[in-house]
């Protein structure tokens, strides 16, 4: 009877292998949610508010994925899907997914070995990394780890000196686009990290000195060398400095007088696609054309600038009908599954940038937590795109989903600019529920 129990239990124990049972709760995560639980399961509370936190009432972080859920997908049936294609080409680029991996910094402050294994990740799947400005490893240390593409996000700096440094670097790296930030004019206030006292380094303080005990691991990884900093920035100003976020931001990175002009010069100076990111109105989209971005990225930094900033999914419609047909258009912003990536590509965007939720993935595990995340992306993309029946990236379209007709800027409240007529935006007429935005200025 006990040889038959043993039998039976190492039977047991046969089937589960085979049929793919697994504890590691990384690797039988379902959701990118699920995930972000795991990080904060491993961090403490000042070090996963980096990733997880917003600006000041969280209005913005809150409606990006509000709003996002307010899409509702319109199947087409019977169609043959038995070949499923989520490959994209963008501004020359062949990319395998119609997503890259976008710009966060300060990722060793989660412990670990911070942007290192996301750019790991990122190389594995062959999809672009784009390299923070304010990544705790320099541009070089990135550029040696890389086994797939790189971008480079640019924050315009009161030094031109140190602007065009930068720029010359991220050539010498081979990267292929550059992403220039423009909506930190001033750093936003985020009442998550002054709770917290977070610093750059990390300092423990007694506000923060039991979490530092027991998570013990964590500290222990941020504690060990180099010191944690902007190391893409040393030896220009001081970038390994204990000087904390918002004094850093306000010595070095916030540019009261930078202008339009400033974008002309930048695109001057690098040879492929530049883009803009940080843009909410179809004014900004065409003025960035007019400078010569070859594409824009709607975004509102996460939620994470101004407050009560709209959603980005809300604005993006009438931003594609303004510069769609002549601009790349990138979608930023409130993303957490395949399913927000087909939305935002339906309505009109060509590309979709990833950013929290491959922090999450960071934070809960390096490198292989950011695979976690790119596999659930790539299983839930390739099972909206086949059910909805449109088989490739290329075929999604606005017929493909509902969502308010105000999103197109009717009825919104549009101040023409001093001097200037107002303008309706082209190409507003003919998508599903558009009747055309009013008061958009060119």
């Amino acid at each position: 009877m006990a040889d038959s129990t043993l039998s039976g239990a190492l039977e047991f124990a046969k089937m589960l292998a085979a049929g793919g049972f697994r504890l590691d709760p990384m690797e039988s995560a379902p959701s990118i949610e699920d995930i972000r639980r795991l990080a904060k399961k491993r961090l403490p509370t000042m070090a996963f508010d980096i990733i997880d936190g917003a600006s000041n009432h969280e209005i913005t972080l809150d409606a990006n994925t509000r709003d996002l859920a307010e899409v509702r997908f319109r199947p087409r049936w019977l169609t043959d899907i038995s070949s499923i294609d989520i490959s994209t080409e963008v501004d020359g680029m062949a990319l395998q997914r119609p997503y890259v991996l976008g710009p966060l910094g300060l990722q060793r402050m989660i412990g670990g070995e911070g942007e290192l294994g996301a750019v790991r990740a990122a190389g594995k799947a062959n999809i672009p990394f784009t390299i923070s400005t304010a990544s705790n490893w320099a541009m070089e240390e990135l550029a040696d780890e890389a086994t797939g593409p790189l971008w480079y996000q640019l924050y315009m700096y009161k030094s031109p000196k140190i602007v065009s440094n930068l720029i010359a670097r991220a050539k010498a790296i081979g990267a292929e686009a550059l992403v220039v930030t423009v909506d930190v004019p001033l750093n936003g206030k985020r009442y998550r990290d002054h709770r917290n006292g977070m610093s750059i380094p990390p300092k423990i303080t007694p506000q923060n000195a039991l979490q530092a005990i027991r998570y013990l691991d964590w500290t222990r990884a941020i504690m060990k060398p180099p010191t944690i900093g902007f190391r893409n920035l040393a030896g220009e100003v001081q970038g390994n400095n204990a000087v904390s976020h918002q004094e850093f931001v306000k010595r070095y990175l916030t540019n009261l007088t930078l202008t339009w002009a400033d974008i002309e010069d930048v695109r001057s100076q690098w040879d492929g696609p530049v883009y803009i990111k940080g843009i909410l109105t179809p004014e900004d989209a065409q003025r960035a054309r007019k400078v010569g971005a070859q594409g824009i990225y709607v975004s509102n930094h996460g939620g994470r600038q101004l407050d009560s900033s709209p959603s980005t999914i809300s604005v993006l419609p009438s931003i594609v009908d303004a510069v769609g047909e002549d601009m790349t258009v990138v979608f930023d912003s409130g993303v957490r599954t395949g399913d927000d990536i087909a939305k935002a590509l339906a309505v009109g965007a060509d590309l979709v940038s990833i950013g929290r939720a491959w922090g999450y993935g960071n934070a809960a595990g390096g490198e292989k937590g950011v695979l976690r995340v790119l596999d659930i992306l790539d299983e839930e993309l390739e099972l909206a795109v086949g059910q909805l029946g449109a088989i490739s990236i290329d075929a999604l379209d606005r017929g493909f989903v509902d969502y308010p007709e105000a999103w197109h800027g009717e009825g919104l409240h549009r101040e023409p600019e001093s001097g200037s007529g107002t303008t309706e935006a082209p190409g507003t007429t003919g998508a599903p529920g558009a009747t055309g935005t009013t008061g958009v200025t060119a």
